[in-house]
């Protein structure tokens, strides 16, 4: 009997990926595999073990995994397990340039018998592709050179006017647009903006002046399709002690999501008009190296409330924002949940209420949209090293799902 595996909507925006397989024996054991191509090339891989019903079908919106990359009823399972496939890089993430013009390729196969790790898979029973967009077509994406300011925008379908957000990454550098793309999916009028190590922008990460982000939230405030006055601010890492920092001296800045942010200006100093917020610098003494040679860098920041370093703190007490803090819980590259923590402390001894704290338990630092893969461990790019990123798989999964929901609810109230 023939064997058939169906698939059905294929757009990160829209609901999840339905894998069904048809014309098994009754019972059958399989193992479900996905494998990835990322933009530049590079092989990603997922595998489950699923029995067959009584009828010989197969649903995993409706049954339970029994082994491999993650148990239990996931149906996204396969996305967000993606790993590095071989050994060549195992360090290396998945990063999606141009995500307008290129979605993620997926092919699925269905194979004989529960494939153990490391053995080769069993025969070929089904199989189908799949291709995950971060936009629709209706998306349009503006690169910008305004000014001193780089980026992409990306706006929604429609007239508007749109509620618009700023979307900023940490201290890799470059453009990162699937974040911004997917906001636009959901109306929101994003700029992913880089600040270094992209077209002309400096090549690393030195000396920044708050000049470049009010220019980059004026442009957003004044585009005709942008609903204003205020703005959004969205950042992961360093991204989200720059938000900290826009909503503290910029009056346009409505509402701040930090996704594992620092309290203190860390690595280089901003300069925000006649205030200079020195770096807070890491000590890379305190690095240690695991037995695998995976780096641990958790502890190497100095601590914020050192008074040593005291003006490197981000007087987040002065803004009018509202504040959500994303925090997981496991972030091994340094102590989101202390600073988290730090910030709030520091809000309510100045009578501040305006904050939400969404704490996510080993869910580690890189929390992206729902479904994108776990990378525990990924290479530095600065260190040139693999560097512990920490969280576990099922759970940083169910922190990207429930955080983002959170995200969304959370710009939509506070720029409307």
């Amino acid at each position: 009997m023939g064997k058939i595996l169906y698939q059905c909507s294929h757009l990160v925006k829209r609901i999840p990926v339905h894998i069904q397989v048809r014309g098994l024996d009754p019972g059958e054991p399989v193992t479900v595999r996905a494998l990835a191509v990322s933009y530049y090339g590079r092989l990603f891989q997922s595998r489950a073990h699923y029995e067959a019903d009584g009828v010989g079908t197969l649903d995993l919106t409706r049954d339970s995994s029994q082994g491999g990359d993650y148990t239990g009823v996931e149906p996204m399972g396969l996305m967000w397990s993606l790993t590095p496939a071989g050994m060549e890089n195992p360090y290396v993430r998945m990063v999606q340039r141009s995500v307008l013009k290129k979605p993620l390729r997926l092919e699925v196969t269905v194979h004989r018998a529960h494939n153990q790790t490391g053995l080769l898979l069993g025969q070929v029973l089904a199989s189908a592709r799949v291709e995950r967009w971060y936009a629709t077509p209706e998306i349009r994406a503006i690169r910008v050179r305004e000014g001193a300011v780089r980026g992409s925008f990306f706006l929604p379908a429609g007239d508007g006017p749109f509620p618009g957000v700023i979307d900023m990454f940490g201290d890799e550098g470059g453009l990162h647009e699937f974040r911004a793309s997917l906001l636009a999916c959901r109306g929101f009028a994003t700029l992913a903006l880089p600040y270094f190590a992209f077209e002309d922008l400096p090549p690393i990460m030195k000396d920044l002046n708050l000049d470049y982000f009010a220019q980059a939230a004026k442009f957003v405030q004044n585009h005709p399709k942008v609903k204003g006055p205020k703005i959004g601010v969205i950042g992961s890492g360093k991204g989200a002690e720059l938000a900290f920092s826009m909503a503290t001296f910029l009056p346009e800045v409505a509402a701040v999501v930090s996704i594992n942010g620092c309290i203190s200006n860390t690595g280089t100093a901003l300069q925000c008009g006649q205030v200079i917020l020195p770096g807070l610098p890491f000590d890379l003494d305190k690095i240690t190296v695991t037995s695998s040679g995976v780096y641990d860098v958790k502890e190497t920041l100095v601590d914020p409330l050192d008074p040593a370093y005291g003006d490197s703190l981000i007087p987040i007490e002065k803004a009018d924002s509202h504040f959500l803090f994303v925090v997981g819980e496991d972030d091994k590259q340094w102590n989101s949940s202390l600073y988290a923590d730090l910030a709030i402390k520091r809000l309510e001894e100045h009578g501040k209420k305006n904050y939400t704290l969404l704490s996510y338990p080993n869910a580690g630092h890189r929390i992206d949209p729902p479904n994108s893969p776990f990378f525990p461990v990924a290479l530095d790019r600065w260190l040139g090293v693999p560097v512990l990123g920490g969280g576990q798989c099922k759970a940083h999964a169910i922190a990207q799902e429930e955080s983002w929901k959170k995200i969304l609810e959370f710009l939509k109230m506070h720029l409307r």
